[in-house]
């Protein structure tokens, strides 16, 4: 239940983003909230992907045997999710944000934060999920980085 609340806010604060980013110009005085809220953004977007590829390794089930492939699924899962998540930030940047930016002095001081942010999210992702497999060394989510025994 709890969870559910949690994706139930995260997925309406990311509505409300979008649709408050798709509903305005932007001057070159909102430029700075507009900064701010990309990276507030950008943040979500690491929550969620996170969020999604610990649902996914969890979906999947442990094989037994000698030569099990479920770690080497969860670990390619992780990567796939690592690639998505900075491109689908990047993407809703250039079609929903940008084309909303009036161009000129606004646009200069916007245009190099959306690629800066994409690149946050995939290193903070990264990095995020690398202390998460640690943490749970043991547990399916262990497998995104497997520890040398």
């Amino acid at each position: 239940m709890k969870k559910t609340i949690t994706s139930m806010s995260l997925l309406a604060l990311l509505n409300t983003t979008i649709a408050s980013a798709a509903s305005n110009t932007i001057n070159l005085k909102d430029v700075p909230a507009k900064i701010t809220e990309t990276y507030i953004v950008a943040l979500i977007f690491i929550v969620f992907f996170i969020a999604l590829a610990i649902l996914i390794a969890n979906l999947i089930k442990f094989q037994g045997g000698t030569n099990p492939k479920d770690p080497g699924k969860r670990r390619v899962w992780f990567w796939i999710l690592a690639i998505l998540a900075p491109l689908t930030f990047y993407l809703y940047n250039f079609f929903l944000v940008i084309p909303n930016v009036k161009t000129g002095p606004a646009l200069n001081k916007f245009s190099m934060h959306p690629p800066i942010a994409s690149g946050v999210v995939l290193v903070v992702y990264i990095i995020l999920g690398f202390v998460l497999a640690k943490m749970m060394s043991r547990g399916k989510v262990g497998n995104w980085f497997p520890s040398k025994r």
